[in-house]
């Protein structure tokens, strides 16, 4: 069976699967190269029919993450194209009149000048622009008959094959399904800002079979929204930048948070399975602002990591005294706190705890084919170890002769020096020199964690290329911590891990060992030194596990820092054109294209 699974908000994103197999997954971004793309994702569907040889006839299905769209993702591209000044905006002319002051704001009068109707084939222009509703936005029905019509007339299917799957039964199929757990019962947990009226879920995995036991709505879990309004009032973007508060949140001390802390309290807390509300702002963010006011900027990023810790921990210790089933999987876009994640694991009730890559919206269309897949199997007898874990490396690749043709095309033989049948062992003497490469080899990852593919390597020793790497390359916040890939063989010299949690993804923190801290100094978070590691198993990506054996061998390390092939604010390079627009404007000393290395003449 071929199923395209879509996501069409948020980081809009095509998935496909042949027999079974997640075998492509791109968001549009990275062809676009705008942040958090939101929309249809053409050219991402393109790529995953065309690289896997398909036609869009040979599709069995075309599955929808979502039972409804989001109409405010279509006409005003509210996570892509807003600043920090037009969500400011959101909330003083939309939220505010319309929650405090009861007025009738509609959306496209305060965001006129953010519309777009000319996104989609067909009659857009004259849907969106009538039918509308309260809000002033138009009706999701109207937009959902017309993107059929789209889908239709891109891919020449029948509408017959294209369905939904509703958002929280996609994020927990992901989370069970991309987990390596399959005979063991497992508690699922999917939290986020919201979802088809939900902002979480839990349910019971018994024999594959995912049963929802607890579907908490929308206005009793605020805990994603929560942490994307402080982020706004911290003056970061929102749905973009929680993870800088969660990486600011270690330097404060608890005198500090303690004021930031008690606000946030005194609102929400756990009851049961679900959630009360001892206090029920209007609005959440105007709340916060005023409880917030004279609270220092660390304390507050302090106060809200803490209580988002004691909120989960509390909620999933109910879940498993309530079932008696102690191994977690975790989705959704709360889940993209590792921090909370490092908490979760070390809790005394949590046996085992595995987070899939990149639990935001983005990974939705593979729960969505990931569903699909488990409801034939199931109907055909089969039984779940026939479906094969998530792997990461899901996107385009480019072989040393379309890179040399590139090379050759582009003139760079005149500008840079160019070193072709680079070996490992070469590009590991360049790294424990203390130069930084970018890496662009194989199969580029899916979703928001460099794997090593698309990658920004430096010896993790060296504080110096931090440096280089926050003010030069990647105009980073000075607070933010950068990560490690270390060979699996050597985890428990660095990592504090007695539960054995598997963590191939970046999606969970650690506390570090002694020698860890003297190793990898420049990985670890300089405030508390615990880490977000990429756990790396030889068969996981070999080409990438021989790199980091090779600088073992010169150095006695056997890790290296990683963080994403990017310049701030862009999505990570997907191709040759991407990785040359980050050398040209950047200070990094070389970029490793497969086994071709590219330096500037001056280094």
């Amino acid at each position: 069976m071929k199923i395209l699974g879509l996501g069409l908000g948020y980081l809009s994103t095509a998935v496909l699967s042949i027999d079974g197999k997640i075998v492509s997954a791109i968001s549009e971004e990275r062809f676009t190269r705008k942040k958090n793309e939101e929309g249809y994702p053409r050219t991402a569907i393109d790529y995953c029919l065309e690289s896997n040889g398909l036609k869009a006839s040979d599709l069995d299905k075309v599955i929808i993450a979502g039972e409804k769209i989001n109409p405010t993702a279509w006409i005003t591209k509210n996570y892509s194209s807003f600043s920090i000044e037009d969500h400011l905006r959101a909330q003083n002319e939309y939220w505010y009149p319309r929650l405090i002051e009861g007025k009738d704001v509609k959306w496209l009068d305060v965001f006129a000048d953010k519309a777009d109707y000319e996104q989609f084939p067909g009659n857009w222009l004259e849907i969106m622009k009538g039918n509308t509703d309260h809000h002033g936005i138009p009706a999701w029905e109207k937009l959902q008959k017309n993107l059929y019509r789209g889908i239709v007339e891109h891919l020449g299917i029948s509408e017959s094959i294209i369905e939904h799957v509703e958002h929280h039964t996609c994020h927990a199929a992901y989370a069970y399904w991309g987990s390596p757990f399959r005979t063991e019962q497992c508690l699922v947990f999917t939290a986020d800002a919201y979802g088809d009226g939900l902002s979480a879920t839990i349910s019971v995995v018994n024999n594959g079979k995912i049963e929802r036991i607890k579907a908490i709505p929308h206005d009793e879990f605020k805990l994603g929204r929560i942490y994307r309004y402080i982020t706004l009032l911290l003056g970061m973007k929102p749905a973009e930048h929680e993870y800088k508060v969660m990486g600011l949140a270690p330097y404060a001390k608890d005198f500090v948070s303690k004021k930031a802390l008690e606000a946030f309290q005194e609102t929400m807390s756990v009851d049961g399975l679900g959630f009360k509300w001892n206090v029920v702002p209007k609005d959440l963010y105007h709340h916060f602002k005023e409880k917030l006011e004279g609270c220092r900027f660390d304390g507050i990023a302090g106060g809200l990591q803490i209580f988002t810790e004691e909120i989960l921990s509390a909620w999933i210790k109910n879940a498993i005294k309530e079932t008696g089933i102690n191994r977690i999987v975790f989705s959704g876009g709360v889940s993209m706190n590792v921090k909370a994640n490092m908490v979760i694991h070390g809790l005394d009730e949590v046996e085992d705890f595995f987070v899939s890559p990149s639990g935001g919206d983005e990974s939705l269309p593979i729960g969505a084919c990931y569903h699909e897949i488990a409801k034939n199997l199931y109907s055909k007898g089969g039984v779940q170890q026939e479906i094969a874990p998530i792997q990461a490396y899901l996107g385009s690749s480019y072989s040393v002769e379309e890179i040399k043709d590139w090379i050759k095309n582009k003139k760079l033989s005149d500008k840079y020096c160019i070193t072709e049948n680079v070996s490992d062992k070469q590009v590991a003497e360049i790294l424990a020199k203390g130069d930084v490469i970018g890496r662009m080899v194989g199969e580029m990852e899916f979703g928001a964690r460099s794997l090593g593919n698309r990658a920004i390597l430096a010896d993790p020793r060296r504080h110096d290329a931090v440096e280089k790497i926050n003010k030069k390359i990647k105009n980073r916040d000075f607070w933010m911590p950068f990560a490690p890939t270390i060979l699996a063989e050597y985890i428990y010299d660095y990592v504090e891990n007695p539960k054995k949690i598997q963590s191939p993804f970046m999606t969970i923190g650690f506390e570090s060992t002694e020698e860890g801290r003297l190793k990898l100094p420049a990985a670890l978070h300089a405030a508390d030194k615990t880490m977000r590691p990429q756990i790396l198993e030889k068969e996981f990506n070999p080409r990438y596990h021989a790199l980091i054996s090779e600088f073992n061998k010169l150095t006695d390390v056997a890790g290296l820092l990683n963080t994403s092939f990017n310049l701030h604010g862009s999505p990570i390079v997907r191709d040759m054109d991407d990785a040359l627009h980050v050398f040209e404007n950047s200070d990094i000393d070389c970029i490793l294209l497969e086994d071709i290395l590219i330096k500037k003449k001056s280094i």
